[in-house]
């Protein structure tokens, strides 16, 4: 016979003293106990239900790197533990566009146009001024015979013209002269002002080049990491549901225990019950009605 059949053949005969529990309820509570006490003796690793917090992702200590470097800093140095930025090396201190920025102020500068003169303006002043040469000394020769002619040669009158003449080619050459030199000038200005404008893009250009990258690289890390904190915090609650998970099984056991003993009563008869009730209820109504005369003959 079983514990649990004694148990209830116990109860059933009434043999437990005042106040007892049902016998049959012990070794399930026993048994609860001793899996409480033993759930509660385990060790708890505590390393394993904290927070953690993923490492900082190479993708996002590139993006971070890129940075450094475009503001003209040194090598960053990260934690090997944690990833984060521990360090900035020494850089060159100039930021990536500013060389555009350096190069478009010198191109805004009162002489730069000198530099941005076309290598054949000069040749072109040369040719010029040659042919004015020319023109100018056969225009001399042609003034003699004319001056013969109107009988001027060699007198105030031929000197005169020749003077007239030499002052109107002055004017004649210097005009034209001038006028290739003032189109050489602007030309030269333009290509100077066209390239300080293209400086200034190529280092905005540069600037959000590198800006978009560095925001891509940090966006892909930051997802990475984000993926590996998703892990970390997976585990934990693993680690938190496998500790837990026993204790709750002894709880909705002892639920279950506290239901069935509070449906048991706690007191029982010292001794079993010897006599018939329905018999013991019989005698007791013929001992009142004969009391009552009830058995009495007239």
């Amino acid at each position: 016979m079983s514990i649990m059949e004694v148990a209830r053949k116990k109860y059933q005969a009434g043999t437990y003293a005042p106040g007892a529990p049902a016998e049959f309820l012990k070794p399930f509570a026993e048994q609860l106990a001793d899996l409480t006490m033993g759930e509660l003796k385990q060790s708890i690793d505590v390393s394993k239900l904290s927070p953690q917090v993923a490492q900082m992702s190479p993708l996002v200590q590139q993006a971070m790197q890129r940075t450094a470097s475009q503001a003209g800093l040194g090598q960053l140095t990260f934690d090997p533990t944690t990833g984060e930025a521990t360090g900035v090396g020494t850089g060159t201190g100039v930021a990536a566009y500013e060389p555009y920025l350096q190069k478009a102020e010198a191109a805004a500068g009162p002489t730069a146009y000198q530099s941005y003169m076309s290598p054949y303006q000069q040749e072109v002043l040369d040719a010029t001024q040659q042919l004015l040469n020319e023109q100018r000394a056969a225009g001399r020769t042609a003034l003699a015979p004319a001056q013969i002619e109107a009988g001027a040669f060699g007198q105030g009158r031929g000197q005169i013209a020749e003077a007239e003449y030499e002052r109107q080619r002055d004017v004649y050459d210097t005009g034209i002269m001038s006028k290739l030199r003032q189109e050489g000038f602007l030309a030269a200005q333009q290509r100077a002002q066209q390239d300080m404008l293209n400086q200034l893009r190529l280092g905005a250009g540069q600037s959000a080049f590198e800006s978009g990258i560095t925001q891509a690289l940090g966006a892909t890390g930051a997802g990475a990491q984000q993926y590996s904190q998703s892990i970390l915090d997976a585990m934990r609650q693993g680690n938190v549901l496998g500790m837990e998970y026993p204790l709750q099984r002894i709880q909705q056991a002892g639920n279950i225990f506290g239901g069935i003993a509070s449906g048991v009563p706690s007191q029982f008869p010292t001794a079993p019950m010897t006599t018939n009730p329905a018999l013991a209820a019989t005698q007791a109504f013929a001992s009142i009605y004969g009391g009552l005369g009830g058995g009495q003959k007239g």
